[in-house]
C-alpha cells in the first residue's frame, strides 16, 4: 500500500486528463486478447501507450526502478489500483466535492498550459552557426581556470606545524610524514588532495596553494581546520575550452533561451484574447501569512490585541 501511495503521488499530475478506454465487454470480464491492452480495471482498458506515456512523466532517476519486467509490473499494478480507486471515488460522488473539483480543474489547467507551451517550443532548432556565434561572442565563459595538484599535512597547533616544517626542510619525505603526522583523512594517501581549482578550498589555504610553483612547499598556513603545510606537485595554467567540447553546453543554453522567448511571446499573444485583470485591493488588505482579508480597519491581530498605551 505504501509503494502504491508513493507511486500515486508521482503519477497524480501526469494522470490528469489521461482517459482509459472503455471495453465493449461487460464489467468484470477482462478481455486481454489485444496485445496492446496491458490491464483492465472493470471495463476500462489500460494500454501500452498509456504506460509508456506515463513512465515518461516520471523523473529519470525514479523511472529506473520500473525498467525491469518486475518493476514495470509493479508500476502497472499501482496504476490499476489508482484507476480503481478513482472509479470508486466517482461512484461515491467524491469528484463532485467542491474542494476536490477545484484541485482537479487546477491540475487540468496546468497540464493544458504545459501542452500549449510545449507546442510552442517543439520546432525550435539550433544551428551550427548559432552555436559557433555564441561561442565566439562568449569565449570568456568557456575557460578552465588554473589547477594545482596538492599534498598537505594538517596538525592541531602551530608548534607541531613548525616542527614538521623543520623536518621537511631537512629532507624528510613529505608523504611519509603526512601518513605519520597529518590529522586529515588524506594522510592515508600521503596527504594527496589531487587536483584543485579555485573556489574548492577555504581562502587562506587557496591563496597559499595558488601562490606556489610546481615543486614548491608553503610555510605554515593557518585555517579554521588547523595548521597546514602544503606541497604543490604540479600546476596547469588556465586554458580555453574548445568549441567541440563546449557544443552541448551551448546548445542547451540556446535552446533554453529560445524556449523562454517562445513561451513569453505565446503568453503575450494569448493575452490579446484573454485579458488579465488583477484586483489590487485584494493584496492591500490581505493577511501576510494566509492571504485572507484583514479585519475592518486593517490592523493585524497582534496590533489589535496590543494594550492601550504600549508600543
Amino acid at each position: 500500500m505504501k509503494k502504491m501511495i508513493v507511486t500515486a503521488m508521482i503519477l497524480m499530475a501526469a494522470m490528469v486528463g489521461c482517459s482509459t478506454e472503455k471495453s465493449a465487454s461487460s464489467a468484470g470480464k477482462a478481455d486481454l486478447s489485444d496485445p496492446h491492452i496491458v490491464a483492465m480495471v472493470g471495463d476500462e482498458k489500460i494500454t501500452d501507450t498509456d504506460i509508456d506515456a506515463l513512465l515518461q512523466e516520471i523523473p529519470e532517476q525514479a523511472r529506473v526502478q520500473y525498467s525491469s519486467p518486475e518493476g514495470k509490473k509493479e508500476f502497472v499494478n499501482s496504476l490499476a489500483e489508482i484507476k480503481m480507486l478513482s472509479l470508486e471515488a466517482k461512484k461515491q460522488g467524491i469528484d463532485k466535492d467542491p474542494d476536490v473539483k477545484r484541485k482537479i480543474d487546477f491540475m487540468g489547467d496546468q497540464m493544458l498550459a504545459r501542452g500549449l507551451a510545449e507546442s510552442a517550443v517543439e520546432n525550435i532548432s539550433i544551428s551550427d552557426q548559432d552555436i559557433s556565434g555564441y561561442y565566439d561572442s562568449n569565449r570568456d565563459k568557456f575557460t578552465e581556470g588554473p589547477k594545482v595538484k596538492l599534498r598537505h599535512i594538517l596538525v592541531d597547533n602551530e608548534g607541531d606545524a613548525q616542527t614538521v616544517l623543520a623536518q621537511l626542510k631537512k629532507g624528510a619525505d613529505f608523504s611519509e610524514l603526512a601518513k605519520e603526522k597529518s590529522k586529515c583523512p588524506s594522510s592515508q594517501q600521503g596527504g594527496d588532495l589531487g587536483w584543485a581549482t579555485k573556489g574548492m578550498m577555504v581562502p587562506e589555504f587557496e591563496n597559499a596553494a595558488f601562490a606556489l610553483k610546481k615543486g614548491e612547499m608553503s610555510g605554515v598556513v593557518k585555517t579554521d581546520f588547523g595548521y597546514h603545510i602544503i606541497m604543490c606537485d604540479d600546476v596547469e595554467p588556465a586554458k580555453q575550452i574548445e568549441l567541440k567540447d563546449a557544443r552541448d553546453t551551448i546548445e542547451r543554453q540556446l535552446r533554453s533561451e529560445k524556449s523562454e522567448e517562445a513561451v513569453s511571446a505565446l503568453i503575450e499573444e494569448v493575452k490579446k484574447n484573454y485579458p488579465i485583470t488583477i484586483n489590487e485591493g485584494y493584496f492591500e488588505n490581505a493577511r501576510p501569512e494566509t492571504g485572507q482579508p484583514l479585519p475592518e480597519g486593517g490592523d493585524s491581530p497582534a496590533e489589535a490585541e496590543q494594550p492601550a498605551g504600549t508600543e
